[in-house]
């Protein structure tokens, strides 16, 4: 590893920020890492650790690192160096070690188990670089994009699975950048081998015998084994040697390995006595001459760590016959295999993880929208780039099928990366007939779509945004029809762009699977939704018709007394006329008569108006001005004993039942005219999301004890709420419940000067 110093690095990062020419000061892994962080539009000012909750802290590569941390964290007692295991995703597992200084610090990022550092989220580091390079790497100070790590150095190594190559982790040593030595990569690198060595004592013991069995039988052929080179040199070689095996590709390859070197592997045919045919590869280091394979003698379909089981003896008898012992510098066998075996292979058993995770993911809760994201998240990125759900809205409601043609919602989308031109969460979509979307629920199959920018139906749902999806990359569309007892639920779309090959006829089947089981939990999780809100509707009804009763026990109590009241003062006036006659005044006797007629009609029209609200139709509901409702309706009245201001903001429009929301306005001026001392303001304002309507007079105001007592029905404040001043006790009431008819509130509050200050609140429309 080249060294470059602190200036240096400092000014190729300021150019790099610049947008300027990097040719010097920065090591090319490093420049590398930068420009995979600048396209994925990561900023170095801000680093989101992001927090998972189900990461495994006890799964089977911590028990198998357990012991190597245990040794290495006693290596470094003293030393300010903390180890990280983390999982396959960047996501910590495990922290060991450090001294209090290098602890705050890492806490304070915070580097704790269960949070990510993948470099698309929080850019270059040890451990996220090492991930995506496939190989150990060291960062140290400003190399890091994000400037929050610019004190620590890190060195991450890959932790592969000895069978398969798979990686399953890193492994990473951090320190502050002042403290750091470049012997840590080694140091590391070699505690990864050893956390290897115990991952495949724990491999079961058919894959033991299949590796034992292949290298005896190199072993016995005169073949030098593969380890003599660094483990993360000889897994590089043996996928290769495996990916060229499964296209069955003749001829030679090179492979970049550490420390400047290369190594040429070359891929021919090898037949056997029946006539089969496979592929042999031999590795040559630093251009030393190779030895041969002869032909004839490997059995075509006998794989060597391919993962393909086969005994022991199968694969001795298909060891190839080389001419002769190869020095270590040499070419020596890596694998032999029929083509396609084992990408096959290696499919199977990434499909099968697949589907088990997804078994345990899936339906971990009985929401119809977490369900659907727990989907999509297994499938990104180890099935597709991107994936959907698009479903119904009666759906998430938890209700039964209804009309299809009401448009599909996006309930969930998962990405590799954000910024995608796709419908987002929330759309409503309206899938064109000849859509994949359409016909997928048309025909209740899967629809492949392996060249998505040439299906026109496609194309044609947004022409603009299908553009857009397909200049990023989006090649290839996979739709599946959501379907559980019989009931289809939505469709689910995997897309994948231009760094990964279309979906296949194979492709079809893995994802029907996952789907149908997604499907069960998201059908579990709507009739979930439909009971809890059945039962949650029934409880408020109870509650409500609870309610209703005591309220109307009440309201009928209080009506028959107010009723009483002017009906006992006419008798008694009536029956004094009667009696005497000759002393009565006709006329005065009429005016007091009629006075009593109009109070109980008055209030009776206020019992039937308190009887209608709340049960107006939707379509009673209008575009309401506030403002303009308001200058009409206060330019109409006339004999006011105060004048009216008016305070007024134009464009608050409220969706309202007009003539109840007059009937309001009026009972709140009738109110403030009765104690005002010299005027009454109006307002209409905008606050927020709602519309405010206010009446303030200049009176005694309202003590506060009695603010909510009166908007109760029949409610009157001794002393200035009297039956001779002309109140029934219901305006207030009918305009509180007009308020909650119209999803708004109704209060009073002292003015800022003095006296009542009533104020109404609507949603805005």
């Amino acid at each position: 590893m080249v060294a470059v110093s602190e200036g240096d690095i400092a000014a190729a990062r300021e150019r790099f920020f610049a947008d300027e020419t990097v040719e010097s000061g920065v090591r090319e892994q490093v420049l590398t890492s930068w420009q995979r962080c600048r396209s994925l539009g990561l900023s170095p000012e801000r680093a989101p650790y992001v927090y998972h909750p189900d990461v495994d802290m006890d799964g089977r590569l911590v028990r198998a690192a357990r012991p190597v941390l245990d040794q290495l964290e006693s290596q470094l007692s003293g030393i300010k160096v903390s180890a990280l295991l983390f999982d396959e995703k960047a996501r910590i597992l495990r922290r060991s070690g450090g001294e209090p200084e290098i602890l705050r610090l890492l806490d304070d990022l915070p580097a704790l188990p269960g949070f990510g550092c993948a470099e698309q989220i929080i850019g270059t580091n040890g451990t996220g670089t090492a991930l995506v390079e496939r190989r150990p790497a060291l960062i140290r100070g400003r190399e890091h994009f994000a400037e929050s790590l610019r004190l620590l150095a890190c060195a991450g190594a890959p932790i592969r699975d000895p069978i398969s190559g798979r990686i399953l982790g890193i492994l990473d040593l951090t320190c502050l950048d002042r403290d750091a030595d470049p012997a840590m990569l080694g140091l590391v690198t070699e505690a990864a081998v050893r956390i290897e060595r115990r991952l495949f004592e724990q491999t079961s013991e058919r894959e033991r015998a299949l590796l034992r069995a292949f290298l005896d039988a190199t072993h016995r052929a005169g073949v030098v084994p593969v380890d003599l080179l660094p483990t993360h040199d000889r897994l590089r070689l043996l996928e290769k040697a495996t990916e060229l095996i499964s296209i069955g590709h003749v001829g030679v390859a090179m492979v970049q390995l550490s420390g400047g070197r290369a190594a040429t592997l070359r891929c021919r045919s090898v037949d056997d006595l029946a006539g089969g045919s496979g592929i042999a590869v031999e590795a040559v280091i630093d251009g030393s001459p190779a030895g041969h394979v002869a032909s004839g003698e490997p059995r075509a379909g006998s794989p060597a760590l391919i993962g393909r089981s086969a005994p022991a003896a199968v694969l001795k008898a298909a060891t190839p016959t080389v001419c002769a012992p190869l020095a270590a510098t040499e070419g020596w066998l890596l694998a032999v295999s029929e083509p396609g075996i084992g990408r096959l292979a290696l499919q199977a058993r990434e499909r099968l993880g697949l589907l088990c995770e997804a078994g345990a993911r899936i339906g971990t809760t009985l929401e119809v929208t977490r369900t659907a994201e727990e989907l999509t998240e297994i499938a990104v990125p180890r099935f597709a780039d991107y994936a959907a759900v698009d479903v119904p809205a009666w759906v998430p409601r938890g209700r039964e099928p209804s009309a299809p043609d009401a448009g599909l919602f996006r309930i969930a989308l998962a990405a590799v990366r954000p910024g995608s031109s796709l419908y987002g969460i929330g759309s409503l979509i309206h899938p064109l007939p000849s859509t994949p979307h359409a016909r997928c629920l048309a025909t209740g199959q899967p629809v492949l779509e392996p060249a998505l920018e040439t299906v026109f139906g496609w194309m044609a749902q947004d022409p603009e945004r299908g553009q857009k999806v397909c200049e990023q990359g989006v090649h290839s569309l996979l739709a599946v029809p959501m379907q559980a007892r019989g009931v289809t639920l939505g469709v689910v779309s995997f897309y994948r762009a231009q760094h990964t090959g279309p979906f296949e006829d194979d492709d079809v089947t893995l994802a029907a699977e996952l789907v149908s089981r997604a499907a069960v939990c998201m059908d579990n999780a709507r009739r979930y939704t439909r009971e809890h809100t059945m039962s949650l509707e029934l409880e408020r009804a109870a509650e409500s018709l609870k309610q209703s009763l005591e309220s109307q026990r009440r309201f009928t109590t209080d009506a028959s007394h107010e009723l009483r009241t002017p009906l006992a003062g006419l008798r008694a006036q009536l029956e004094e006329a009667q009696l005497h006659p000759g002393e009565t005044d006709l006329g005065e006797l009429l005016d007091h008569a009629l006075g009593d007629v109009d109070r109980l009609q008055a209030l009776v029209t206020d019992l039937l108006l308190l009887a209608k609200i709340g049960v107006m139709p939707a379509s009673a509901l209008e575009h309401v001005d506030l403002a303009r409702l308001a200058e009409t309706e206060t330019a109409r009245r006339t004999g006011d004993s105060h004048p009216i201001r008016l305070d007024l903001r134009d464009g608050v429009m409220v969706d309202a039942v007009p003539i109840q929301i007059v009937r309001l306005l009026h009972n709140l001026l009738d109110n403030a005219h009765r104690h005002a001392a010299s005027g009454v303001t109006v307002g209409v304002h905008r606050v927020g999301d709602r519309a405010e309507l206010t009446v303030t007079d200049d009176g005694p105001g309202v003590p506060e004890a009695e603010r909510d007592h009166i908007f109760e029905r029949f409610a009157r404040l001794d002393t200035a709420r009297s039956r001779n001043q002309g109140g029934s006790g219901l305006g207030l009431a009918i305009s509180r419940d007009i308020a909650h008819a119209h999803h708004g509130t109704l209060h009073v509050e002292e003015a800022p000067a003095h006296g009542a200050r009533f104020v109404l609140r609507l949603p805005l429309s």
